[in-house]
């Protein structure tokens, strides 16, 4: 089986070390701002460089507010309790069913037994 194509992903100050270890160890290009970046910050970046957004903050799920069509994708990671290993283990098969394609301006809302998109 092909390996899937590699991301490049902005991951919120929110997200786990171990989980942007894991997305290192799988080959995708992680860039994490500084400790206190605000969410128009991230946003910004996220456009600007076209990284996908990965992230806890509920805020990134108000597609009023970051409307998706305008980035290269968002991941609102709506797993409690946030664990590292669920965390990983929901990344890890989601990133086996969907193809970099269909992320492109979408939201995804990522839970422990699947996802959603819109």
């Amino acid at each position: 089986m092909p390996n899937p194509p590699k991301l490049r992903f902005l991951v919120d100050e929110n997200v786990r070390k171990e989980v942007v270890g894991f997305l290192r160890l799988e080959g995708h290009d992680v860039l994490v701002l500084a400790s206190g970046a605000k969410d128009e910050e991230v946003a910004r970046v996220a456009k600007q460089a076209k990284r996908i957004i990965l992230t806890h903050d509920q805020h990134f799920a108000d597609i009023l507010m970051y409307p998706p069509e305008e980035y290269a994708g968002i991941i609102r990671i709506k797993i409690h309790p946030p664990s590292a290993a669920t965390i990983i283990n929901a990344l890890k098969d989601f990133l086996l069913k969907l193809s970099p394609d269909k992320l492109d301006k979408k939201l995804v809302i990522l839970e422990k037994d699947g996802f959603r998109i819109r």
